[in-house]
C-alpha cells in the first residue's frame, strides 16, 4: 500500500474522532494490524476496506485514490458548499504548513482536539474529546488515555499490551489481574510471569550488585582484578536456575548454563594459559546444544498434546 492512502486513512479515522483502538474494535481486527495499515507496512483486506468506506460514508474509490462520488442525488442542499469549504481549510491547514520543514506540525481546532505531529521524532500527540493519544512510530509505542481508561502497547509483535477495565481489573499481554498490585507481584518489570512466590524472590534479589561486591572485594583485598571478571558469568547462570525453580524446565537451565560455562572455559584457557587452541572447539557446540534442547522441548511438548 502507498504512502498517499496510508495517510487517507490515519485522515479518515482521525476525522470520524476514532482512535486506533476504537477504530480495530469495530472493524474486529487488532490495533497492531490498524497501525501497520496506517505506516504502509500491510494493507487492508477487501472486506475491511468496504467495512471502512461504509464507516466513514465515503465510496471505496474515495478510500483508495481520493476521488469523490460525483452522485448528485447523494449530495444534500449545500453539501457542496461544505466540501468546498473543507478543501479550502484543508488548502489553508496545508499552505500554513507548507514553510515548515522537519518542524513540528500543530493543528488547534474546538472540533479536533490539539493535534501535533514531529516527523524528526516521529511522535504523534492528538488530545481531543476522546482522550489522549499519543504515538511514537519509530519506537512502535502507544498510549491511549480515555474513558475506556488506559492502554499500553507497543504495537510490535513482540511487545506488551496493557488495559485498564471498567471493573477495576488491569489486563497485561491477554491476562487480567484482579489489581495493579497483584499484577506487580506475579509480574518483572519485563512482563515475565511468575509460577512461583521462590520464584519470584529469586529473580527479584539483586544479585548483579552482589556480583559487582565480589569482584571489588577480590580486587581489593587478593589483586585478582583479571580473574574476578569471571563472576560476571554466574549472572545469567544464576538468572537460569531462578526460571528452573520457577518453571522447572531443565532444557532452558541447560541452554543458558552450558553457553555461559563453555565461554568461561575458553577465556580461562585463552587468558590465562594461553592455549586458546584447541580450547575454540568448545564454542562450535554451543549452538549444537542449544539446537538439541530446543529439540527435546518440542518433543516433549507433542507428547503432552498427544
Amino acid at each position: 500500500m502507498d504512502l498517499a492512502m496510508a495517510q487517507r486513512l490515519v485522515d479518515r479515522r482521525k476525522a470520524a474522532g476514532l482512535s486506533q483502538e476504537a477504530l480495530a474494535a469495530q472493524l474486529g481486527v487488532s490495533r497492531q494490524a490498524v497501525s501497520k495499515w496506517e505506516r504502509s507496512e500491510s494493507s487492508p483486506d477487501t472486506d475491511n476496506l468496504i467495512a471502512l468506506a461504509a464507516l466513514y460514508g465515503v465510496s471505496l474509490d474515495e478510500l483508495l485514490y481520493g476521488e469523490a462520488a460525483n452522485d448528485a442525488d447523494d449530495l444534500e442542499d449545500g453539501g457542496a458548499d461544505t466540501e468546498t469549504a473543507n478543501v479550502a481549510d484543508e488548502a489553508e491547514d496545508s499552505a500554513e504548513h507548507a514553510d515548515c520543514g522537519d518542524k513540528p506540525l500543530v493543528d488547534i481546532s474546538l472540533a479536533r482536539g490539539i493535534h501535533v505531529i514531529d516527523p524528526n521524532k516521529g511522535e504523534e500527540v492528538h488530545v481531543g474529546w476522546s482522550g489522549i493519544h499519543v504515538t511514537n512510530e519509530r519506537k512502535g509505542e502507544e498510549v491511549h488515555v480515555g474513558p475506556g481508561g488506559v492502554h499500553i502497547d507497543t504495537l510490535e509483535d513482540d511487545g506488551h499490551s496493557v488495559r485498564t477495565n471498567d471493573d477495576g481489573t488491569v489486563t497485561i499481554d491477554g491476562e487480567t489481574f484482579s489489581s495493579w498490585k497483584e499484577a506487580h507481584d506475579k509480574l518483572d518489570h519485563h512482563g515475565k510471569h511468575f509460577h512461583t512466590k521462590v520464584g519470584r524472590a529469586w529473580n527479584k534479589f539483586p544479585f548483579p550488585a552482589v556480583v559487582a561486591l565480589a569482584y571489588l572485594a577480590l580486587g581489593i583485598i587478593c589483586g585478582a582484578w583479571s580473574m574476578g571478571l569471571f563472576l560476571v558469568f554466574l549472572i545469567p547462570v544464576y538468572y537460569a536456575i531462578g526460571d528452573f525453580i520457577d518453571r522447572r524446565h531443565l532444557s532452558k537451565l541447560i541452554e543458558v548454563i552450558y553457553p555461559a560455562a563453555a565461554i568461561a572455559w575458553f577465556l580461562y584457557m585463552w587468558l590465562c594459559l594461553g592455549q586458546p587452541h584447541p580450547a575454540w572447539i568448545i564454542l562450535i557446540t554451543i549452538p549444537i546444544v542449544k539446537a538439541l534442547m530446543r529439540w527435546c522441548r518440542k518433543q516433549w511438548k507433542c507428547r503432552k498434546q498427544a
